[in-house]
């Protein structure tokens, strides 16, 4: 099942959330017009959420994202992790 979510985050920031996935994530896209540096930390954030099962807690996702950036050494300017985090659960809680 694909499942999408937007947020407008404080600052008008924009973050977009596609998601594959069935009892797991099978794959996820995160785009939007937020920064982070490096660029190529997002990949590894990506793959880092991927076989995530549905109903993983908001806080082990946000733990994933900041390990991620942490060992990337990666910043978001305009999104906090939190951010990604409430608009990748709203994606998976999404019923088409």
């Amino acid at each position: 099942m694909i499942q999408h979510a937007s947020k407008k985050v404080e600052g008008g920031k924009l973050v977009r959330v596609k998601i594959i996935a069935d009892e797991y994530i099978n794959d996820i896209q995160i785009s939007g017009d937020f920064f982070l540096h490096p660029e190529d930390a997002i990949i590894h954030i990506e793959q880092n959420l991927k076989n995530l099962h549905r109903t993983t807690s908001p806080e082990e996702i946000t733990a994933r994202i900041e390990n991620v950036l942490a060992k990337h050494k990666g910043v978001f300017v305009g999104l906090l992790p939190e951010d990604l985090t409430e608009t990748i659960v709203r994606a998976l809680n999404m019923r088409t």
